[in-house]
């Protein structure tokens, strides 16, 4: 009769060696990592940040709209503005915002601003010829380019809860809520917080 060798039970079942695992462990984790990077920065790109091209006089020379810092027509290869959609909204803002007054683009959607935030809810705020007045207190505006004129009779406005009341820093080519009334919070994309110029220089707003 033939024999045949004993095979040995502890050797049928023995379990890969203590560095096997480790490097599969290590994978493992890397992979995770990669994952919750990629999605994160989906998340952050969906919800908190994005961007907006300048392409309008209407905040020069604070914001250069390229070709469109000319001419409101052709606008191009304007500044792009990186907005926090999550930031608070204070005055002296720059913000981007897609208001319900009827102006569309050349597509027919309505049309997105970039305009600076004058006054919050509860302020009052009053313009006459080349001043504007925020709760009775004289605004100075060393941003706006050259002297505004608002006309012979004065605009005013009470800032409702949960709106923002915004101009352009050319003020002689700028539509704004000084036409339209306050904006509401809600049609507001997000907050200036970064500028990459034209020349691809960053720089804070």
């Amino acid at each position: 009769m033939q024999e045949y060798p004993l095979i040995d039970q502890e050797e049928m079942i023995q379990p890969p060696s203590s560095g096997r695992k480790k490097t599969v462990l290590a994978v493992v984790a890397v992979l995770l990592v990669v994952v919750l990077a990629v999605v994160s920065a989906l998340l952050v790109k969906q919800y908190v940040i994005s961007s907006f091209i300048v392409d309008g006089i209407s905040m020069y020379p604070t914001l250069d709209g390229g070709n469109g810092a000319q001419s409101d027509s052709n606008p191009t290869n304007g500044e792009v503005l990186f907005l926090n959609r999550l930031a608070k909204i204070e005055r002296g803002d720059i913000v981007v915002f897609t208001p319900n007054w009827g102006l569309n683009n050349d597509e027919g959607e309505a049309k997105t601003l970039v305009k600076r935030v004058i006054a919050v809810g509860g302020d009052y705020i009053r313009m006459e010829q080349n001043k504007v007045y925020l709760n009775g207190e004289l605004l100075e505006e060393d941003y706006i380019n050259s002297d505004a004129y608002y006309g012979d009779n004065a605009i005013e406005y009470d800032i409702p809860d949960g709106y923002v009341f915004c101009m352009g820093d050319n003020r002689n080519h700028s539509t704004d809520c000084r036409i339209y009334g306050p904006v509401s919070l809600d049609t507001v994309i997000g907050k200036c917080f970064l500028i990459k110029g034209i020349d691809g220089k960053l720089r804070k707003p």
